[in-house]
Parts: structure tokens; sequence; C-alpha cells
């Protein structure tokens, strides 16, 4: 240390320890070094410990989350903040209805509601001069990912590396503390779900304003990505649902990428809005036969789909066996002088970079193939969904994201003397809960 003042031409003075480099090297200076590091690394870990503590109790960690407030008397009591609880309810309804994150903000401002930020520190009786105040995009979806709001309790999820670290770092799943029904809940659990499955998907609307009843709920089925709603005013009055993958390639490279699979608006929600109708008749009209029918179809695609997963996983898993043998025989052979230590270094590190690897893909497909055959369709979830909405007079926002997991367009089938003739579309739609359904034929 002494050096290093030196090197600058730094005197320094610790009065407290009696230290002054003027004096020259003073070797107790490195054990109070020691000592202090050792001081410092307990009380980090004292302060850990005790959050671990805290959160087992389920006792609030930081600030409390917009829309409720803690107990004074017991920090891991949670009561519902009525004054702006109804403002997350309305963003959750208003999400789930189709609505954007944007448009919520903006509405949000224009009636002088102020941010979760804004509204702590007003709680808090400290001044809100030179903050921000207004409403966000992200500060509306900050909320969307918060299962507190289902009266879930879930702390511990981030870290530091070390107390000399200011860098987060998330936590393995495993390592957080969630305790279910921990206090009361402001969302109901369905429309969490629901609201999630949406919150990644794209949910633009359009330079009107209009927001399609079905947007953020297509998909392309060959590649996967969002169908995109055009404006109808461009394509002679009719509505379109376009392959996104395919409209930004296009746009931006003029190149073919996936292709269009474009259908009308009118068209899939004509098809949608039919397809839940006769789901919802048949399940209000005959429960039992409806439980049955889904449970058979539920099992042949689970068994299908657990075959190829575990046929998968044993192959790694063979894999994964053979190459432990495989290292253990070249520790062999290094040892023996069979093999040369820059030829056995080689070998090992290829072969633990390919176990690496796939050690990973096993974990994953286990948990796949684990969450395969646990799963249980929630069919009485669906049930009471379908009797709440017996009847259904037009497909909504509302109503298509309570029903409809995903669907998913192929690609339509042309005439080849007119090419802007379909002739077939196949569109695949899985309802939420129950997966695909069909109906048992009828003569």
């Amino acid at each position: 240390m002494k050096r290093q003042f030196e090197d600058h031409n730094v005197r320094f003075i610790a009065a407290a320890d009696g230290f002054d480099t003027a004096n020259g090297f003073d070797i107790m200076s490195i054990f109070r070094d020691v000592i202090n590091e050792y001081y410092v690394a307990e009380g980090s870990k004292k302060v850990r410990a005790a959050k671990r503590a805290g959160a087992l109790k389920g006792r609030v960690q930081g600030r409390v989350a917009y829309g409720y407030y803690v107990d004074e008397n017991d920090k891991s009591v949670y009561h519902i903040d009525e004054e702006v609880a109804e403002n997350v309810r309305e963003i959750y309804r208003r999400i789930v209805g189709g609505e954007n994150p944007t448009m919520i903000a903006k509405d949000f401002n224009s009636r002088g509601i102020i941010s979760p930020n804004a509204y702590y520190r007003q709680k808090k009786g400290l001044s809100n001069e030179g903050i921000e105040s207004r409403w966000f995009l992200t500060s509306v979806k900050d909320l969307l990912r918060k299962p507190i709001y289902t009266g879930t309790y879930v702390a511990q999820k981030e870290t530091t590396a070390s107390y000399k670290s200011r860098k987060i770092i998330t936590r393995p799943e495993e390592e957080w503390v969630v305790i279910e029904n921990h206090h009361p809940a402001i969302i109901d659990k369905e429309t969490y779900d629901i609201v999630r499955r949406l919150s990644d998907a794209r949910t633009k609307p359009l330079k009107t304003g209009i927001v399609g009843a079905l947007t953020g709920l297509i998909y392309c089925s060959d590649c996967g990505a969002v169908m995109r709603r055009q404006n109808p005013a461009a394509n002679r009055g009719h509505g379109y649902y376009l392959c996104s993958k395919y409209v930004r390639a296009k746009a931006r490279y003029n190149e073919d990428c996936c292709s269009r699979h474009s259908i009308r608006t009118d068209a899939i929600e004509n098809l949608v809005l039919t397809k839940i109708r006769e789901t919802v008749a048949d399940a209000v009209s005959d429960k039992e036969a409806f439980a049955t029918r889904v449970r058979n179809n539920t099992n042949k695609e689970s068994e299908r789909t657990l075959k190829i997963k575990t046929a998968e996983l044993v192959k790694l898993q063979r894999r994964v066996t053979e190459l432990d043998a495989i290292i253990k025989r070249i520790y062999e052979d290094n040892i023996s002088g069979r093999l040369s230590n820059e030829r056995f270094d080689k070998m090992l590190n290829d072969y633990e970079s390919e176990q690496s690897a796939i050690n990973p893909k096993v974990e994953l497909l286990n948990t796949e193939v684990e969450g395969i055959k646990e799963k249980q369709t929630n069919i009485e979830v669906f049930l009471n969904l379908a009797e709440q909405h017996a009847e259904i007079n037009e497909l909504t926002a509302d109503i298509a994201r309570t029903f409809i997991s995903r669907i998913e367009v192929h690609e339509a089938v042309r005439s080849e003397v007119n090419p802007h003739t379909v002739l077939t579309q196949e569109v695949d739609i899985y309802f939420i809960h129950i997966g695909a359904y069909e109906r048992e034929r009828r003569r």
C-alpha cells in the first residue's frame, strides 16, 4: 500500500490507527487490513442470513408492491391498498381486453393518475418535486410481471456475487422463496395467466387505433412468428393477418423469409367464434361426456410427445454414460504412459466440452418428461368458464383471451388458375386448459 502512495507522491494518514506513510512501512497495517476484511465479510453473511430468514417468514423485502401496504406491527402481513388497487385491476382487464400498455399509460396520464413511484413517495410523505410522476410503457409492463398480485409471495430472486460486488445476478429458481396464498389477491390466477401469455406477444394497434380481437394469439404454423394484423384500408377494405417474419424480411431486405400465410380477419374471427361457441355448447350440454372426450384427446397427444422426448432423453443419457467411460479410460491410458500428456489434455477437453453441452439438454428433457407425466388437464376450470359464458354473441378480445391460448395458421392451398383464390387453409385452434378440441362427429 505504502509503495502505491509513494508512486503517486501521496501521503496517507490514518489517525485512529496511528498510520502515516511518511514514517515508513508498517507491517501491522497488513494484519489490520485482513481483520477489517474479515469483519466486513462476516457482517455480509449475517445480513444475507437475516434477509433469507425474513423471506422465509414472508416479510416484505424492500419496497412493497404497488397496490399493497404492510402492517406496521408485522411486516409479513400484507393489506390491499384500495386507493390504487383498482388501477391494477383496470390494467389487467384492459390488457385481457386487447389494449396495449402504451395506450393504458397515456390514458392514466390524461386522467392525472400518478405513477407507482410517485405514489409510494407521496404515501411516505416525501416530496415529488423533480420526480417523474407520469406512467410509461415500462411502468405498466412491470405490473404485469408480478405474481404478488395473485397472492403469491416471491423473494430472494436476485443477489450479488459477493459483498465486494454490486452487480445483480439472478438466483436459480429452486433457490427462490415462494409462498402460495400468502396474502389477499388483487388479480385471480386465471386472469394473471392470460396476461402472462400475452405479455410477450405483439399487441401493437394499427395507426387507426384498432386492436384486433385475436391480436397476439395467432402464430405462423411454419416459423412460429406472431401473425401481424394489416390495415384494412391497404387491402381493398379487407383486414388480413400476415406472418410478421415474412413481412419484416420483405420490407427490410426484399427477401422471402417464410411465406405470407395470409388469412382474412373476418374469416379467422368467424371461424374462432364458431369454434368457441361449439366447444362451450358441448361443455355445458354434457359435462361428463365432454370431460371424457378431452381426456382421451389429451392422453393421445401426451403419449405421442412423451414417447418422442423419452427416446431423445435415453439417447442423450446413453451418450453421457459413454463419455464417462471414455474419460475414465483415457485417464488410465495417460497414467500407464500409452497416451501422452498433450494428447490427453486435448481429448479430455473435447469430451468434457461435449458432456457440458449435453447435460443442460438432459436436465431440460427430464423436466419436460416429468411435466408431461404429472400434467393433469384442468377440465373443471374450463367447465366453469364455459358456464360463465354460455351465451356468446360476438368475438371480443376478452372472450378470445378467456378461451384461446394459441391459434396456428397454415399456408393456404390456392388455385393454379387464379392464385388469389384460396381452395383450403388449415387453422389449428388451442383452448386454455384443454388444448386442441375436436367435436364428436354428429350423424
